[in-house]
């Protein structure tokens, strides 16, 4: 596989291909000749171009830093997918392996590197339930991202119509797939972790009602300001990809579970006061009711569902084992700080361009 042809994103997304009218994709082709797995010098080829990509990212080269989060993107898009039946017999798993093990752990870095370099931020952390949740909310309050303008001001009394649909557009790396993150953080849980999420889970799916299900309603406020998949693609930001792709890493790797307990529950403490800026914006603007359904739900159930995964998912699993609230601490954090990244980046943004827009408002 000669180096000056060879792409991992391309590799990735091919590999990702179903069987076409002329045939299977040349991955597919490839592997059927000889597995991935079996083929030495394409495997080593591979893991050199990742650690190359690694290093690159590492240091701070954000054209290769944006290049790693695709790739990723491209292969947790695979994972929270139903491939078709022409790709029953490609085994990706090695090659998936492979390529998101060596890439994970910079981006986790870069999150740790900002969490550390708030030298006492981890130090002493409460070990009794109770004192942990009280630390976790102390923390969620004092963040920048608990109360940002982005939501408090921006979204509520100065978004333009492109704003907010831009602003939904960048909702998509982590909203349709929650449902299936839900599923995916109860295997191997029990009692009261494992019934807390379900409750979540089972609120997702429209409390078995089709027409209920929450990606079925997201889908709808999309619909309502004409996002399509195209769309999507012109607008998507690499801060967006960034919190979709630390979204969906967390639960792939069950090693992560605790840093998803933390993640999420920041996020469903957070979902409320967030959304009710979003809907009092959308009427602002007068756009179509029946687009404010997702948004409009979450700021009651997840008022109850932020509370209830604190206290009966995180704090009876400190009581049990003091070990975890590191673990459960950094997943929290990561969340607030990822956060605040995007949303100061699509406020600078959207901000810019409305002023672009309307210069004599700007300037009023």
């Amino acid at each position: 596989m000669p180096a000056d042809n060879f792409s991992l994103l391309s590799l990735v997304l091919e590999s990702c291909k179903p069987r076409t009218s002329h045939g299977t994709s040349s991955a597919s082709r490839s592997a059927r000749a000889l597995p991935y797995v079996l083929d030495i010098e394409q495997r080593q080829h591979v893991l050199d171009q990742c650690i190359r990509l690694a290093r690159d990212a590492r240091g701070q080269n954000e054209e290769r830093l944006d290049y790693l989060h695709r790739i990723l993107a491209a292969i947790y898009d695979y994972r929270f997918s139903v491939p078709g039946i022409e790709l029953v017999d490609a085994d990706l798993g090695p090659l998936f392996t492979d390529i998101a093990s060596l890439l994970e752990p910079v981006m986790f870095d870069l999150e740790l590197e900002q969490i550390e370099a708030d030298a006492d931020v981890l130090d002493d952390l409460p070990v009794e339930g109770e004192a942990f949740l009280d630390w976790l909310k102390r923390t969620l309050s004092e963040h920048p991202a608990g109360t940002h303008p982005f939501y408090r001001t921006f979204l509520r009394e100065e978004a333009d119509v492109e704003s907010v649909k831009v602003f939904l557009a960048q909702e998509t790396t982590l909203d349709p797939r929650f449902d299936d993150i839900l599923a995916l953080m109860q295997v191997g849980t029990r009692g009261a972790e494992k019934m807390e999420i379900a409750k979540n889970y089972f609120d997702e799916m429209g409390c078995g009602d089709e027409l209920g299900v929450h990606t079925y309603l997201f889908g709808k406020a999309l619909d309502a300001v004409g996002i399509d998949d195209e769309y999507l693609k012109r607008t998507l930001l690499p801060a967006s990809r960034v919190s979709g792709n630390l979204s969906a890493c967390l639960v792939v790797n069950q090693r992560h579970h605790y840093k998803a307990l933390g993640y999420y529950g920041v996020s469903e403490y957070l979902a409320p006061r967030r959304f009710k800026d979003l809907v009092a914006g959308w009427r602002r603007l007068g756009l179509p009711e029946e687009g404010l359904a997702y948004h409009d739900l979450h700021i009651r159930i997840d008022a109850v569902h932020g509370k209830a995964w604190f206290d009966n998912v995180i704090r009876p699993l400190v009581d049990h084992d003091p070990r975890v609230v590191k673990e459960i601490a950094v997943g929290a954090l990561i969340r607030l700080n990822s956060s605040e990244r995007y949303l100061a980046s699509l406020h600078q943004l959207l901000a810019r361009r409305q002023g672009d827009a309307y210069p004599d408002a700007a300037h009023a």
